[in-house]
């Protein structure tokens, strides 16, 4: 086997930040998948949020003469599983996605990308995304997936960044708005839990604010966000009410590398 560095554009717009991956070339092919169901407020970086808890995305086409439709080229045949277990008949933005094979061994890019009504392309690349989860089996071995529920885990927070901090960004981004919120501040990064009204508004929110970075008070942050599989807010972690949602500290650990 050669392993070698891929190349290519990234996929990662700048809001996003972008990064290498390494890859195997007697990786198995991958496979193309469809999804229908996509509301105007989706992109390709809003769909690569949500597919990357469930396998290595490659690229992402949106059509543009069939709105609603996009082909997602997952990495190998047990990404696309995943997708097609977790993610058909999920709820994203009040519409129901519907996930199903494509007859297309891959996703072909020729020609300008098209241009989606937020001014986003319609194509990305994510193959040498830094945000890959499963690039190699050490990253692939801190993932567990699992259906979408009403219980977020964030990670990758710097330490000097409070539950305030989240609350405004998120509120910013326009995400729904958190009724509790539980931070645990380890050695290297601020990590926890986001607990929303259901497991729609959580999917909403991993759409948008998955993978947000940018600098605030001259200190660079990422947010990671990951579904928990928890049905609510474990007991220990149940918080009093602060700034529109609850807030305590505790919860789930993270790593800056996650």
């Amino acid at each position: 086997a050669v392993v070698t560095q891929s190349t290519g554009s990234s996929g990662i717009n700048a809001e996003y930040g972008g990064g290498d991956q390494w890859y195997n070339d007697d990786a198995p092919a991958p496979v193309v998948l469809m999804v229908h169901g996509l509301e105007p407020k989706m992109n390709p970086m809003r769909l690569f949020n949500i597919l990357c808890m469930y396998g290595d995305v490659n690229k992402i086409k949106f059509l543009m003469t069939k709105k609603g439709i996009a082909m997602v080229e997952m990495k190998d045949i047990k990404a696309a599983e995943n997708v097609l277990r977790y993610v058909n008949r999920m709820n994203v933005f009040g519409s129901q996605l519907n996930v199903s094979h494509s007859k297309h061994r891959e996703v072909v890019i020729y020609g300008p990308p098209g241009v989606l009504d937020d001014g986003s392309e319609a194509v990305q690349v994510f193959i040498r995304s830094r945000f890959l989860r499963y690039a190699t089996p050490q990253k692939a071995a801190k993932n567990r997936q699992v259906e979408a529920t009403k219980v977020l885990h964030f990670f990758a927070l710097p330490l000097e960044y409070d539950e305030d901090f989240l609350l405004k960004l998120l509120e910013d981004k326009g995400c729904p708005t958190p009724t509790s919120i539980s931070m645990h501040k380890s050695e290297v990064c601020s990590a926890g839990l986001l607990e929303f009204e259901n497991a729609d508004e959580a999917t909403d929110t991993v759409a948008i604010a998955n993978h947000l970075q940018g600098n605030h008070k001259g200190i660079r942050y990422i947010l990671k966000l990951a579904f928990t599989g928890k049905k609510s807010m474990p007991t220990g972690d149940k918080p009093n009410s602060h700034n529109g949602a609850s807030a305590t500290s505790g919860g789930d650990g993270g790593s800056k590398d996650d």
